[in-house]
C-alpha cells in the first residue's frame, strides 16, 4: 500500500483538529470538577436545605388559612355592608316619601324655637336679646332709607313698693298688664314693644319722628291709668303709673343704634327727678 505524505495545509488543519479537541477536553474536565463540586455541596447541605424547604411550606399552609380566615370575614363583612345598604335605601325612601312632612316639622320646630328665644316668658313680648337686634337692624333700615326711628324707654313707678305690698305674684300679673298695654298701644306692624329689663319696657318706632312718638306715649300714659291698678304705697299716685323718656333721631353713619336707647335712658331719668308719672321727650 502505497502513502502519500500531508501536505503542509492538511498538517496545520490536522494540528487545529487536535488541539480544539484538546481544548474540548480540558472543558469537559472543568465542568466535571464543577458537578462534583456542586453535588458535594448539596449532599453536604442537603439537610438545610430540607429543613428550610419543610419551614416554608409551613409558613406557605399559615399563609392559605389566613386568606381563608380573611375571605371568611371579608365575605360576613359584605353580607352585613348589604343589609344596611338595604336599611339605608328604605331610610331614604321614607325620607322622600315624607321629606315635604319632615321639612313642615322641622320649620315649624325651628320658629318655634326662634320664637322662645326671642320672648320675656313673663310677659310675652321681646325680650333683651330681641331688642337689641331689632333696634340695630331698624336704625340701618332708616340710615338707608333717610327716615327718623323713635324709642319710649318707660318704667313703672315705685314698682319695689308695690311688690313688697301686694306681693311678688301680684307684681307678675301688673308687668303681665303693663306689657300688653305697651303692645295694644303699637299699631303698625314694625313697631316693637319689648322687656327692657326688671320693671322697664321699651317700644321702637321706626319711621317715626319725636311728634309721633310723644302721641303712642300718651296713649299708653292713658290706657294705664285706664287699669287702675291699685297703688297705695305710692308717693306719686293711688294707682300704677308710668314714667317715660321718649327720644327719636335720624340715623347717621358715625352714630350707633345704642345712641337712641341712651338718650331715651337720659329722658325717663329726668322724667323720675321730675316727680314721675309723667313723659320727657327730646
Amino acid at each position: 500500500m502505497t502513502t502519500h505524505p500531508l501536505t503542509e495545509s492538511q498538517t496545520m488543519q490536522l494540528l487545529s483538529e487536535v488541539q480544539h479537541l484538546r481544548q474540548q477536553v480540558e472543558q469537559l474536565s472543568r465542568l466535571n470538577q464543577d458537578l462534583q463540586i456542586a453535588l458535594s455541596t448539596t449532599a453536604e447541605h442537603g439537610d438545610l436545605i430540607e429543613a428550610e424547604l419543610q419551614l416554608a411550606n409551613q409558613k406557605l399552609k399559615l399563609e392559605v388559612a389566613e386568606r381563608i380566615r380573611a375571605e371568611a370575614n371579608l365575605k360576613l363583612l359584605l353580607e352585613a355592608v348589604s343589609k344596611r345598604s338595604d336599611d339605608l335605601e328604605i331610610i331614604i325612601q321614607t325620607i322622600m316619601e315624607h321629606g315635604d312632612v319632615m321639612d313642615a316639622q322641622w320649620d315649624q320646630k325651628w320658629r318655634e324655637e326662634r320664637h322662645l328665644a326671642n320672648i320675656d316668658g313673663l310677659t310675652q313680648i321681646a325680650n333683651r336679646r330681641r331688642l337689641d337686634e331689632y333696634l340695630t337692624q331698624q336704625w340701618k333700615q332708616m340710615l338707608r332709607d333717610r327716615q327718623p326711628i323713635a324709642i319710649i324707654l318707660c318704667d313703672i313707678d315705685h314698682f319695689k313698693q308695690y311688690n313688697d305690698t301686694y306681693g311678688h305674684l301680684a307684681g307678675d300679673d301688673c308687668l303681665k298688664l303693663v306689657a300688653q298695654v305697651i303692645a295694644r298701644s303699637l299699631k303698625r306692624p314694625s313697631d316693637l314693644a319689648a322687656r327692657y329689663g326688671g320693671e322697664e319696657f321699651v317700644a321702637v318706632l321706626p319711621q317715626t319722628d319725636l311728634a309721633g312718638a310723644i302721641v303712642v306715649a300718651q296713649q299708653i300714659q292713658t290706657a294705664i291709668q285706664q287699669l287702675q291698678i291699685p297703688q297705695t304705697q305710692s308717693s306719686t299716685n293711688r294707682h300704677i303709673t308710668l314714667s317715660m323718656g321718649v327720644s327719636s333721631l335720624l340715623p347717621a353713619h358715625d352714630l350707633p343704634a345704642k345712641t337712641l336707647l341712651d338718650m331715651a335712658d337720659h329722658l325717663l331719668y329726668m322724667a323720675k327727678q321730675q316727680g314721675r308719672d309723667r313723659i320727657v321727650s327730646g
